[in-house]
């Protein structure tokens, strides 16, 4: 499985996802709107993602580590939002496009038991 990518409806912004099977895109999200996020055990990195309303920022989320790890928006931090996962098992990426519709901080964390708690944990800034 190249990655799996869960997607909940009532979204109140738009989100694509799609299983990455190549190279992860390079670079950081504002110039080109890519940011690449590497999950190993009990951390991301970078774990702070900077975007802008209305534009696409492209997420790859690439699991080095030796565990499954998901990174998760979680609802009850996006009013309206029922929620956005993904799950990417050791060795492989998952490309996760969002484009936020307001700006303000979006946490992010890996929901397997006991990640977010020893650390797994980061937020996308999104500015006008």
């Amino acid at each position: 499985m190249k990655g799996m990518a869960i997607l909940l409806p009532g979204l109140a912004m738009l989100v694509g996802l799609s299983a990455c099977a190549s190279q992860p895109p390079t670079g950081a999200a504002g110039g080109d709107n890519q940011v690449v996020v590497v999950a190993t055990e009990m951390r991301f990195s970078p774990n702070r993602i900077d975007a802008r309303v209305g534009q696409p920022v492209i997420i790859t989320i690439v699991n080095e580590g030796s565990e499954r790890h998901d990174l998760a928006f979680p609802a009850i931090e996006m009013p309206k939002l029922e929620g956005v996962e993904t799950l990417t098992m050791p060795g492989q990426s998952t490309r996760l496009t969002m484009t936020f519709d307001q700006p303000g901080t979006y946490p992010f964390l890996c929901t397997i038991p006991r990640h977010a708690a020893s650390g797994m944990t980061g937020a996308v800034f999104v500015s006008p």
